[in-house]
């Protein structure tokens, strides 16, 4: 049975409309019209967390923005998720070895995913600037398709009908080959797409398993396409392997790492 309390269930949708960066500062018109609720409450629930020290009013502009307890409650929170701790510590060890932005992905819906930590390479290396807690269509881009493609055969479905959008001429439009994508990633382990998303921009994928063998997290390597050559893909792939394989069995995973043959599904 599900419980629902309306007022938590709205300011938990506030909070995560003021995360985003492009809503970062909003007015309570605008907060009430994102966060599909009437201004009367609206106001009462931002008052509230006002209070609280969640939500900061700036009474010059009349805008709310998210507030200061949030910093040590987000630290508290990674201090006490040791799954999380321990791959934004491994994302320096890529960074490092491949001399990329390396990012850690969550999936927080069926349709998106999120940039849970990033890391830059040391010294004067290219970085691609990642906003944290920035929202990701999930079928768009490869770090997002490695939770689709373990996902049961029958949902790939539903983001065929829900129609593939092209966000540049590199995107995956075709749902036959978004499907053989998805079964492609499914046997290779990992997940390469070049401009899918944001022209110009590649990212090399691999899921990390948790012991009920579902995908926890991604991790991905972010570099301009014109900076890679297939040599080096292969080589971020072993080094992006290399890690996710470590922090899938610290997770108590215990299925196969090695590609599969692939199986024979209908479409």
């Amino acid at each position: 049975m599900e419980y629902d309390v309306p007022s938590v269930t709205t300011a938990v949708r506030i909070l995560k409309v003021l995360s985003r960066y492009r809503h970062k500062s909003c007015s309570l018109k605008e907060i009430s019209e994102l966060a599909h609720v009437n201004k009367t409450s609206c106001l009462r629930i931002l008052r509230t967390l006002e209070r609280e020290d969640f939500i900061k009013y700036d009474s010059k502009r009349k805008e709310y923005s998210l507030g200061p307890y949030l910093i040590p409650l987000g630290k508290r929170a990674l201090e006490l998720n040791p799954a999380v701790t321990t791959a934004t510590a491994e994302l320096a060890v890529i960074a490092q070895r491949t001399q990329l932005t390396t990012v850690l992905v969550r999936r927080v819906s069926r349709d998106r995913v999120m940039y849970l930590a990033t890391e830059e390479p040391p010294g004067n290396h290219p970085k691609i600037s990642v906003s944290i807690g920035q929202h990701v269509p999930i079928a768009g881009v490869s770090f997002g398709r490695c939770f689709i493609a373990y996902d049961e055969d029958s949902e790939w479905n539903h983001f065929v009908e829900l129609g593939l959008v092209s966000y540049t001429p590199h995107s995956i439009v075709d749902p036959i080959l978004f499907i053989q994508t998805l079964r492609q990633i499914r046997h290779d382990g990992y997940s390469i797409s070049r401009g899918s998303l944001t022209p110009g921009l590649s990212a090399i994928a691999a899921p990390v398993f948790n012991q009920e063998s579902h995908v926890e997290f991604v991790v991905a390597c972010l570099a301009m396409t014109s900076e890679l050559d297939s040599t080096r893909e292969m080589d971020i792939v072993h080094v992006i392997l290399d890690s996710t394989r470590k922090l899938s069995e610290f997770n108590g995973y215990q299925g196969q790492h090695d590609a599969q043959p692939l199986e024979d599904y209908s479409w």
